[in-house]
């Protein structure tokens, strides 16, 4: 956690528990609320006397700006039209926290429509905010009434849903700690080392759910068991003591007469009939970011308190321009860009969510936009990949066809995802996010600035960072050097949660924080991305040859266009000589066709070199066939297949480390 000085603010710290019929009563009038301006961004920057690109000291305008963003936060401005009753109650909240937030909006707003979901069958399911009051009030209290108390972490495992949406907020109504367990991946005893590492007390899994990794683990434990909500005996995990058993009613409904007799997660709330909130203070702990590195397998967790969520929240809603009169479709997990998907909780927009796990790709593309066109939605986060199939989808579209007003995308996107700006949506946004910091920065890509678009670049960087490269004898790529990108600021966090060793790697002594992905600057003066960082991509998973950063993806996206080759993966190795060389290994698609030489020919074609003598640092010294990969989880276990090419380099059969 930051170290943050302790709020002395007022209220008891106890909750206060109410009856069904007594929550109900609490729908008013729309009310207004006062919006917080936009902070000025950074652009200035010096060079220190290791030749490292810091941006200016911060000025005192700056920490005045920033006074005025926490006044902000601490007043809750009620419109004089307002009911007396709903007057007093929202002058009661404390909006330095994610549940006076969340309260605020659900008081004022209570017949506006928050949260829309569409299942595999197209049905259509809707929640205003007057029920998403109940629902989540109602569940706190089941939570509360079922051993969950202040300051219990609650790992969630339900997939995407209104069942997902309503345990979340409730995890924070209730006063506990929020981790989303869509992000752990792994299976066997690497599921465990994440919950362990968090201390985790209570998880939330849905029986029904087979894709479910969390319920897979869990099965042995409770399966045989007809209770809704079971003490937790695992070996695994001991300091577990509850596992609730909330079924999402999308997924009973595919399961028939087999799901006769079982509760929904909504029947449990129902028939519990009570509802409960915590009163908390805005420095107490709210949420736990997960987020899992590829190349090292490793959980990075940040534990964030009540306000820091809500000013990741509010940098989101600014850096992206989102109000309250938005219709957002996000279905991502809660640690994605930290602050986006709980932009809600400063806006009040309306959510959009599907779930479409037994759909083929061709109808996931033809119902995702079916879904953005129906409710109108006027902003969408979406993979790259996404973008470029729902662009090529509306070319059979009439001219006339709605568009989106803005699509906020991440990940590696190259410029063909640009094509999709005139005819899906007006606008392109290039985010790059860490958990550690929420939000960093963000590039708007129009129709008029498409053609500029450069790959890697992610725009500005945004107040209140303070960003530079660390660079370690990296060659120059343009005109500012290649090194890896750190951060400090208000909103970068200080340590890993429970990993000190994380902590101490990661942390320097100067306070920025290493983010592990490589990056530079453009300081040409006449460049349209003058002062714009661009992000090359992991550090971990780039291949250093001499001065040049290669990134694998690069490599396998054109090696995998040769004829005949099905998958390909490249990894690094170390000759006898000490020097670094690539292989490319590559499953073909049938025995005959393709050769290894045909590979190095369509390889000297595709990345350059020559036949005598190739000296392109993006050449693959090696090419290796392979009838299969190893894999851990989904992902290529590349660690195993560069030992594997190294032992057959060297002739020896032994692959150890």
């Amino acid at each position: 956690m930051e170290n943050e000085a302790e709020d002395v603010e007022k209220g008891s710290a106890r909750g206060s528990f109410k009856s069904a019929s007594e929550s109900r009563g609490e729908r008013s009038a729309t009310g207004s609320v006062a919006s917080l301006g936009k902070q000025p961004s950074e652009k200035g920057t010096t060079e220190n006397a290791e030749g490292c690109l810091i941006p200016s000291p911060q000025h005192e305008s700056d920490t005045q700006n920033q006074n005025e963003i926490d006044a902000g936060l601490r007043t809750s401005i009620v419109d004089s039209s307002l009911r007396p009753e709903v007057s007093s109650a929202l002058a009661a909240l404390n909006m330095r926290t994610v549940t006076g937030r969340l309260q605020r909006e659900w008081i004022t707003e209570a017949e506006k429509e928050v949260l829309v979901f569409y299942d595999d069958e197209e049905v259509r399911i809707n929640f205003t905010n007057a029920q998403m009051k109940e629902k989540v009030e109602g569940c706190s209290s089941l939570l509360r009434c079922n051993g969950v108390r202040k300051g219990d972490i609650v790992c969630n495992a339900l997939d995407i849903s209104p069942e997902r949406d309503v345990v979340n907020f409730a995890i924070i109504l209730c006063g506990a700690v929020l981790m989303d367990g869509l992000c752990i991946v792994d299976e066997g005893q690497r599921f465990w080392v994440p919950l362990q590492k968090a201390n985790v007390k209570h998880l939330v899994v849905d029986p029904n759910d087979e894709s479910s990794m969390a319920w897979k683990m869990v099965a042995h434990d409770v399966e045989n068991s007809y209770a809704d909500i079971e003490r937790a005996t695992l070996k695994e995990l001991p300091g577990l003591e509850k596992i609730f058993k909330f079924r999402m009613q999308h997924l009973m409904k595919l399961k028939g007469e087999q799901a006769l007799g079982e509760k929904s997660c909504f029947d449990l709330i129902d028939q519990h009939g009570a509802t409960f909130v915590e009163i908390v203070n805005s420095y107490d702990p709210a949420v736990i970011f997960i987020r899992r590195t590829v190349a090292e397998g490793i959980y990075k967790m940040v534990l964030r308190t009540h306000i820091a969520v809500i000013q990741l929240a509010q940098r989101a809603q600014e850096m992206l321009q989102l109000t309250k009169d938005d219709v957002v479709y996000c279905d991502w997990p809660v640690s994605w860009t930290s602050g986006f998907t709980l932009c809600y909780i400063t806006t009040g927009f309306t959510m959009v969510k599907t779930t479409l796990h037994n759909c083929p790709a061709q109808r996931v593309v033809r119902e995702t936009w079916n879904v953005l066109e129906q409710e109108m939605c006027t902003a969408a986060s979406l993979e790259p990949p996404m973008i470029v199939m729902l662009a090529s989808h509306c070319e059979d579209l009439p001219k006339g066809h709605w568009l989106l007003r803005i699509i906020t995308t991440s990940g590696h996107v190259k410029p063909p995802v640009m094509d999709a700006i005139g005819e899906v949506t007006t606008s392109v946004i290039n985010c790059y996010s860490v958990i550690e910091a929420g939000l960093v920065s963000r590039l708007v890509v129009t129709k008029e600035t498409k053609n500029r678009f450069s790959q890697g670049c992610v725009g500005e960087l945004s107040d209140p960072h303070r960003t530079k490269l660390d660079i370690h004898g990296a060659g120059a790529v343009k005109p500012s050097k290649v090194g890896e990108i750190v951060l400090r600021g208000k909103l970068v966090c200080k340590q890993y949660y429970n990993d000190n060793a994380l902590t101490q790697s990661a942390v320097g002594a100067d306070g920025y924080l290493k983010t592990g992905d490589l990056g530079f600057y453009d300081s040409q003066s006449n460049s349209p991305f003058h002062d714009m960082l661009f992000v090359l991509g992991r550090k971990s998973q780039a291949i250093i040859r001499g001065d040049t950063a290669i990134f694998p993806r690069d490599i396998e996206e054109k090696v995998n266009q040769c004829p005949g080759i099905w998958k390909v993966s490249i990894v690094s190795i170390r000759d006898d000589k000490g020097v670094i060389q690539m292989c490319a290994c590559v499953i073909p698609r049938s025995q005959d066709s393709v050769t290894i030489e045909r590979v190095k020919e369509f390889c000297r074609y595709m990345l350059g070199g020559t036949a005598d003598e190739d000296d392109n640092p993006h050449m693959p010294t090696y090419v290796f066939f392979f009838t299969d990969f190893p894999m851990l989880g989904k992902e290529v276990d590349k660690h195993t297949l560069a030992h594997t090419t190294a032992a057959v380099i060297s002739g020896t059969d032994n692959i150890d480390s």
